[in-house]
């Protein structure tokens, strides 16, 4: 009989070896699953920037002087006078022309002021004549010369540039186009034979161009 005992002694042994260490088995703590490596973050350096130059302030344009022109031939853009020859029209009268101021029965009113008059032409066709002038004013003789207009029954008005202009449209074929331009030290005018609109539109053009020349904006 006490031999029996033993075996069973050893089975339950056994068996309680086994429990404990599936016991062991299941409280051990987990080992962690390996992670990868976190990179430090790197901060890029922050450009410096480069000094911007200083804006250049613009410069003033260049005031325009009003300079008479030496005579007729220097009057007008040399691009206005191709046109004028191609037309088939001649300097007449004025200082420079054909004539010179021999033209001229009586000093036109910017002739006796100290300016010339110029008469671009058909010899012998009234109606093709187109005289230019142009002379320098001071302070006296702009408010005589604007006096003057306006008692001829011009209206004035001002331009954006403080400049007055005075102008009469005229009729084609009867009247002229007449347009006058003062400017704080000049006048210029055109009388243009053809009169009517298109005549006037004309006039306003010469008379900037020549503007153009005698302050030397145009070559």
């Amino acid at each position: 009989m006490p031999s029996r005992a033993r075996p069973a002694l050893r089975l339950v042994s056994a068996a309680a070896a086994s429990v404990l260490l599936v016991a062991l088995a299941a409280c051990a703590p987990e080992e962690p699953a390996p992670t990868e490596p976190v990179a430090e973050p790197t901060t890029a350096p922050t450009p410096t920037p480069e000094p911007s130059e200083p804006s250049a302030e613009p410069s003033p344009e260049p005031e325009l002087v009003f300079t008479q022109p030496a005579d007729c031939t220097a009057i007008l853009p040399d691009t206005r006078v191709g046109t004028l020859e191609a037309q088939g029209l001649t300097l007449l009268g004025g200082p420079g022309s054909l004539y010179g101021d021999e033209y001229f029965g009586d000093q036109t009113p910017e002739q006796l002021i100290g300016g010339m008059s110029c008469v671009w032409g058909q010899e012998g066709v009234d109606l093709s004549t187109i005289l230019f002038s142009v002379a320098p004013l001071n302070d006296v003789s702009r408010e005589s010369t604007i006096n003057d207009l306006v008692a001829q029954g011009y209206v004035p008005f001002e331009r954006e540039d403080s400049s007055l202009a005075f102008g009469v449209l005229g009729e084609e074929g009867v009247g002229p186009a007449i347009y006058n331009l003062i400017t704080d030290d000049a006048w210029f005018s055109v009388l243009n034979s053809l009169g009517g609109q298109t005549g006037f539109d004309e006039s306003v053009l010469f008379t900037e161009e020549m503007r153009g020349v005698a302050y030397g904006a145009i070559e």
